[in-house]
């Protein structure tokens, strides 16, 4: 999960939303609800005002595939889809009732062109993305399951009593009843 605030808070989208007079939309997501599916096109940022989402995909066998997680603070966006307008290919599910701001292009454009030092840190937030991205599919080959469990733990303990286990799994890489072994083992 990526931090977003730290380069771009949520007050930093209001001011320049008032100062530009953009309109920024904001939508509210019941739990459980998969609101941008596989095969839309997707046409936002979206900021996570409160909750917590699961980005998904279908394996080539039809399984789910948990991404990534992202929480309050945080922005999200299918890149493909938004950047190139590529159809998505992911599924955005909120795990817990979420409020989400919606920016758009052209959101992002006008900010681009008015706000002193907005390139910056947008450049800052996609960079930070991509490395903690890279280092996530790194870990997947280099490191133990048990590692990135404890990783996981470390960095992010809260996310254990959100979600269920296995999306937990599946975001390591891993089965279930893997899971459940190295539970069972660090327990002991």
């Amino acid at each position: 999960m990526v931090q977003t605030d730290k380069y771009i808070a949520l007050q930093d989208i209001y001011k320049w939303s008032d100062r530009l007079g953009l309109k920024i939309d904001g939508v509210e997501v019941k739990k459980g609800g998969v609101f941008l599916k596989q095969g839309q096109k997707c046409d936002y940022f979206y900021y996570i005002i409160e909750g917590l989402m699961r980005i998904f995909y279908y394996d080539r066998e039809g399984h789910e595939v948990t991404h990534w997680f992202s929480s309050q603070d945080t922005m999200i966006t299918s890149p493909d889809s938004f950047f190139n307008g590529n159809e998505n290919i992911l599924n955005f599910e909120a795990l817990e009732d979420c409020k989400l701001l919606l920016v758009t292009h052209e959101h992002l454009e006008v900010a681009s062109k008015n706000v002193p030092g907005f390139d910056e840190l947008y450049r800052k937030l996609i960079v930070d993305y991509t490395i903690q991205l890279s280092r996530r599919i790194m870990s997947i080959h280099t490191e133990s399951a048990e590692y990135r469990y404890l990783q996981m733990i470390k960095h992010h303990p809260n996310i254990f009593h959100r979600t269920k286990l296995s999306h937990i799994a599946s975001y390591l890489g891993i089965t279930i009843q893997s899971l459940s072994r190295i539970r069972r083992k660090l327990i002991s």
